[in-house]
């Protein structure tokens, strides 16, 4: 068995070309972010959930369990209740919680459809899109933008009280993997890679339908179109 223990490394937001969904908030000087963001926003279940590791060398660990997307850390509760971050990511093969499976690449994935040979999940995470500095009377000023490859990290974030007006994004990108499980983000080019053989009729299909690469329903049925060709 294996122990989970506590983490303090950053947490780097990835960039991706493809389209994102993502939900806006607003943090004003003197909130924090971690009690500002709604906590439906900031975990994946409503409540820490019956949850297993397994390990890469086929060991397990279990406990109650969360994926915290603000944090881009996967939480769990330990036996002295302190609520605590999963280390050792390279480590994990998967993460069961109730029904719904996570893989570490790229952060954790979160499995929304399984086609056998084709896998597409989903990554959520926040990111810095807009900063926004007080005049002398705290008036705000004109703004300055930062873009998605901004770095952060959980223990910036738990102590993070701004002086100064922050618009944080909450994003979701789309992955698709293999059956081994090596995942790449939802676009043109990805998909062209995982459908190589397929390539002429997958060019036509983008041509003859708009795909949101964002859209987990149309891209399910893209995958669905040519998977088992």
């Amino acid at each position: 068995m294996k122990s989970l223990i506590l983490i303090g490394v950053s947490f780097l937001f990835s960039v991706n070309c493809c389209a994102q969904k993502r939900k806006i908030f607003k943090i004003n000087p003197g909130e924090k972010v971690i009690e500002t963001i709604p906590k439906e926003e900031m975990y994946s279940f409503t409540a820490f959930e019956d949850g297993t590791v397994l390990f890469k060398n086929n060991n397990f660990s279990k406990a109650k369990m969360n994926y915290n997307s603000l944090y881009g850390e996967m939480m769990f509760i330990d036996a002295k209740g302190d609520t605590l971050s999963i280390t050792d990511e390279s480590t994990i093969k998967l993460i069961a919680i109730k029904k719904d499976t996570f893989f570490v690449a790229a952060g954790y994935l979160q499995l929304v459809a399984d086609f056998g040979s084709i896998k597409l999940a989903r990554k959520q995470f926040f990111s810095f899109v807009n900063r926004q500095k007080l005049g002398p009377f705290g008036e705000p000023t004109s703004a300055t933008v930062d873009t998605y490859n901004r770095a952060s990290s959980s223990t910036y974030f738990k102590e993070l009280v701004p002086k100064e007006i922050l618009t944080l994004a909450k994003n979701t990108e789309l992955y698709i993997g293999d059956r081994f499980n090596n995942f790449k983000a939802v676009n043109k080019k990805n998909l062209a890679e995982f459908f190589s053989d397929k390539q002429k009729e997958l060019s036509s299909y983008l041509k003859e339908n708009k795909t949101d690469f964002s859209n987990e329903e149309e891209i399910k049925t893209l995958i669905a179109q040519f998977v088992n060709k």
